[in-house]
């Protein structure tokens, strides 16, 4: 009778054991395919899918966005996690995601620099946007020399007045294009300070 005792408390002391090991596992989603949180927020002057909001995902789901300015002369980015990517695309759901989609400003300090066509550098200089409006305004350089840009529909023109002739055009999002200078070209590209 003792050893009945013995081994019943003993298998009821195994079983509770590994009662007490499946809780947290249950409560990690163990048993299944584990979900994430997708929080998604846009911004004014942005439209597109998925809405704001958070949603609960099965791991490895494929999230689909596409978001468009309300306006056609402004440019929409969308922030994965904070890094910059372009206004569609799709997330895979393997940890919590956050999902901003804003308008793109440029208002602010940027590094550029411009490259002649043979590859070799030209100049590097910070260079400080600035404007009442995410479309245009004025720009001074770290070298003293200033002008105007204008930032509509994913272009950018950016026109140096007390520097010779140089002009750059270039694509908005990717904040790079060319330049020219008469009849001399070349390269530019900048990265957000």
């Amino acid at each position: 009778m003792n050893t009945k005792k013995k081994r019943f408390l003993a298998v009821g002391r195994a079983w509770l054991f590994v009662c007490v090991l499946m809780i947290p596992l249950a409560g990690c989603n163990f048993f299944g395919l584990p979900e994430y949180e997708l929080s998604v927020t846009i911004e004014p002057g942005v439209q597109g899918t998925p809405l704001s909001g958070p949603q609960v995902l099965a791991d490895l789901a494929e999230v689909e966005f596409n978001y468009t300015p309300l306006n056609s002369l402004h440019t929409v980015e969308v922030l994965v996690d904070g890094g910059r990517v372009a206004a569609s695309g799709t997330v895979t759901m393997y940890k919590n995601i956050t999902l901003v989609a804003r308008l793109v400003d440029i208002r602010a300090v940027w590094n550029v620099n411009l490259n002649k066509s043979d590859g070799t550098s030209l100049s590097t200089s910070k260079v400080t946007f600035s404007g009442s409006d995410i479309l245009g305004g004025t720009f001074s350089d770290s070298r003293g020399y200033a002008g105007t840009w204008n930032g509509a529909s994913n272009k950018i023109t950016i026109t140096f007045g007390n520097w010779e002739k140089y002009i750059l055009t270039g694509t908005l999002f990717s904040m790079s294009g060319t330049w020219s200078n008469g009849t001399v070209t070349g390269s530019w590209s900048a990265s957000r300070e």
